[in-house]
């Protein structure tokens, strides 16, 4: 080899010494997508913090038990839902005290596996390492056979106990079809749902705010599920 060559391949080589460190750091801190069964079993074997970044009234529709809700975006054209504020947003909210510390497990999921992609990078670019993707969403979850909680019933304060406990039970119903894959029974009983509402509604035990948020609720979000 002409000498004349070595210094310039001494400088390239240091060159790859400095930057080949950080190119494999970057490499090894990414996020894992998971399918539905794994994600299951990760809930069950694992201390994972399972994050939701669907939008409030997507979340009080239907979520895995034990998820935080910090949403990744407002959705697009809300049906009479506010945007959410930037400062609301994950993006935003990443050092947020409702989120672990950066080596935590973490599980975020979303409806169908888009917005929880996006969330799993603004966690990765974060600094946080363990990040796992449900793909497919909570709809795959569901269509697994595998339980949600609703919460948008309890999110009326003034509501009477007895009405909020017949409401509980009529959404627990619906639910339970949905789980066991029964989208034609699980439509029926939201019809069921919401015959029970407007009647509760003309009793005067519901207010025209309250009954269309629980008809907006079973009709936009818990419908768009099946």
């Amino acid at each position: 080899m002409n000498k004349q060559y070595l210094p310039y391949l001494a400088a390239i080589l240091f060159a790859f010494l400095i930057i080949a460190p950080g190119v494999a750091a970057a490499k090894d801190i990414t996020y894992t997508n998971v399918g539905v069964n794994d994600t299951k079993k990760m809930i069950e074997e694992d201390s994972v913090f399972i994050l939701d970044v669907r939008t409030p009234d997507e979340f009080h529709a239907a979520h895995i038990k034990g998820a935080v809700l910090i949403p990744v975006a407002s959705l697009k054209n809300p049906p009479g839902e506010p945007v959410l504020p930037y400062e609301e947003l994950l993006a935003n909210r990443t050092n947020d005290q409702l989120l672990p510390k950066c080596n935590a497990k973490i599980l975020v999921y979303c409806k169908t596996g888009t917005r929880s992609v996006n969330a799993s990078k603004i966690l990765v670019n974060a600094g946080y390492k363990n990040v796992n993707n449900m793909e497919d969403g909570i709809k795959a979850w569901i269509d697994a056979g595998y339980p949600v909680e609703s919460s948008f019933v309890d999110e009326l304060d003034c509501v009477d106990k007895p009405v909020k406990t017949a409401l509980n039970a009529k959404i627990s119903n619906i639910l339970c079809y949905l789980e066991k894959g029964n989208d034609a029974k699980a439509i029926e009983k939201i019809g069921t749902f919401n015959d029970f509402v407007n009647e509760t509604k003309a009793e005067g035990r519901l207010d025209s705010a309250q009954a269309d948020y629980l008809i907006h609720e079973s009709t936009v979000h818990l419908k768009d599920l099946i």
